[in-house]
């Protein structure tokens, strides 16, 4: 059984628009100087930035609602 990504969901090219635009304001050296765990866990978060941005769109009203009181923190078992 293959297992799906939440990330496949992201739209592409906003992603790589976003990498392209946060790459503009990073020197080349910060980058080089980090190791690949450090690199990975600042893709995956800005990926996810990206997801939680963009999760709000296929949601109904209700949804929303409901999202917005988790985050929020008022969310009660």
């Amino acid at each position: 059984m293959e297992s799906k990504s939440i990330y496949q969901e992201l739209d592409r090219d906003a992603l790589v628009q976003t990498f392209s635009k946060l790459l503009d304001r990073v020197s080349p050296q910060i980058l080089l100087s980090l190791n690949d765990e450090r690199l990975k866990k600042r893709v995956r978060r800005v990926m996810a930035t990206e997801l939680l941005w963009t999760t709000p769109n296929d949601l109904t009203p209700e949804e929303i609602e409901m999202f917005n009181t988790v985050v929020e923190g008022r969310w009660e078992k």
